[in-house]
């Protein structure tokens, strides 16, 4: 189990100081994520879930990406585990209040069941589409079944997406969710 120094509850100004990041000013609860794959989850007082799964290029390297799950929607579709994933609806706001993605119009089936938040420097967009096709060949490793499926699917077939996919189709290139 990880080693994690579970810090007070503090103002978005005092986290600033501690070297983390804020936004908006409430309180804020910092955590010094260790290396290797971790969740942190979350739940509101109506329930609500949420979890943040941070990975890397290696399973117990710093985290490169953070996959992202809201639990409660009451909507699922399969995933490449024989199981199923929630389903959500998620946006991004880009200057001025632009929706630069919004799954809010799309139909069931293609709504997102993870929001992958790709945790790159300006200039790395290239290195992250690797960082993903790592994080998908290292889930394949251990989930042969599953890394069957996805070699087996026939184009434009809805699943799991894979490295060759990520390099025709890098994130925020023209891509549908």
């Amino acid at each position: 189990m990880a080693d994690i120094a579970d810090l007070p509850v503090m103002s978005r100004a005092d986290t600033v100081s501690l070297g983390f990041a804020g936004f908006n000013d409430v309180p804020h609860k910092a955590i010094d994520v260790p290396d290797g794959a971790f969740t942190i989850t979350a739940k509101t007082s109506e329930n609500r879930r949420v979890t943040f799964c941070f990975m890397g290029k290696s399973y117990d390297g710093p985290a490169r990406f953070v996959d992202i799950q809201f639990h409660d929607r009451g909507t699922t579709i399969p995933n490449a585990s024989d199981g199923v994933s929630p389903t959500f609806n998620a946006f991004a706001v880009t200057g001025r209040g632009r929706h630069v993605t919004d799954s809010r119009p799309l139909d069931e089936a293609h709504k997102p069941s993870i929001l992958v938040l790709l945790m790159d420097e300006a200039g790395d967009e290239i290195g992250a589409s690797r960082t993903l096709a790592t994080a998908h060949e290292r889930s394949r490793a251990l989930k042969p079944a599953a890394a069957s499926r996805d070699r087996d699917r026939r184009p434009g077939q809805r699943g799991p997406v894979g490295p060759r996919e990520l390099d025709r189709h890098p994130p925020g290139r023209g891509r549908e969710a």
